[in-house]
């Protein structure tokens, strides 16, 4: 892709041999987002994307049209972009492409997309103390960043394991992806001596025979450490949460009611007579 940026291009555009990106930038063709996005990281290298641009950028999804950038001075205005006026915090690169923080990013975003952002890249056993590294660049949080950070299920690698530790949030304190011995648990209640795994019916179905005999054992470490181990399949989650929420609970404190069996209530058999 050609890009011009002398005064010729401005004639060059109105006969249509060239692309008005903005004031004083100008390409042969339209770019697509990310070729966009390349060339104001070139042209502008104290810029950033900013807001929904760089979260998609973060999560590796594709760009689109306006893209937002940051930057702590001014920028042309364009159809192709938006623009905020602020200092890019932690300010690199990823893929050829100029990114702020990702918690930086959030400050724009609706704060449920800017929860389930967050929740989505700092996923995993190591996402808390990711998150943590990213902390480090802010003096301090404006308060709707606090909210999101609140919000935030940080660690765990699935929508129902979150959806759960959401659930008991407010009943008692809840760990993602820790450790018990050798083995890590979806969720831990270490003060009920509580240890939970949320399975995915498409992944255990592959499950080969070395998988098979681990998690025997790690549920059998977990009982001689004096846990009590837990299974419920996301599909559970995702239709029954009451049901599990109260089931924790009941095993966590020692009272409440037994489930019945699953043909009485889960949505499997629900038209099945």
């Amino acid at each position: 892709m050609r890009i011009f940026a002398t005064r010729t291009a401005a004639r060059r555009a109105t006969c249509n041999q060239a692309v008005k990106i903005c004031h004083g930038l100008y390409t042969d063709r339209k770019p697509s987002p990310h070729e966009l996005a390349e060339i104001v990281s070139r042209r502008w290298p104290d810029s950033a994307l900013d807001g929904y641009s760089c979260a998609r950028h973060y999560l590796g999804h594709a760009l689109g049209f306006p893209l937002h950038f940051l930057r702590a001075g001014t920028m042309a205005s364009s159809p192709y972009f938006r623009t905020r006026r602020a200092r890019p915090k932690a300010l690199g690169q990823l893929n050829g492409i100029n990114v702020c923080n990702p918690l930086q990013a959030t400050e724009v975003m609706a704060e449920e997309d800017a929860v389930a952002f967050l929740e989505a890249y700092f996923a995993g056993q190591y996402g808390a103390s990711q998150m943590e590294g990213h902390m480090l660049d802010f003096q301090r949080f404006p308060q709707r960043t606090r909210r999101v950070l609140e919000s935030t299920i940080l660690g765990a690698d699935s929508v129902p394991e979150r959806s759960l530790t959401r659930g008991l949030r407010p009943h008692v304190t809840v760990h993602n992806n820790r450790y018990i011995g050798p083995y890590r648990w979806d969720l831990l209640l270490e003060e009920h001596k509580v240890a939970i795994e949320v399975d995915g019916y498409s992944y255990h179905q592959g499950e080969n025979r070395q998988r098979f005999e681990i998690d025997r054992q790690k549920l059998n470490d977990a009982v001689q450490r004096g846990y009590k181990p837990l299974h419920f399949t996301a599909a559970t989650i995702e239709h029954h949460l009451d049901v599990a929420i109260s089931q924790v609970l009941a095993i966590a404190h020692g009272k409440g009611d037994v489930v019945p069996p699953p043909w009485q209530w889960h949505h499997y058999w629900r038209f099945q007579h």
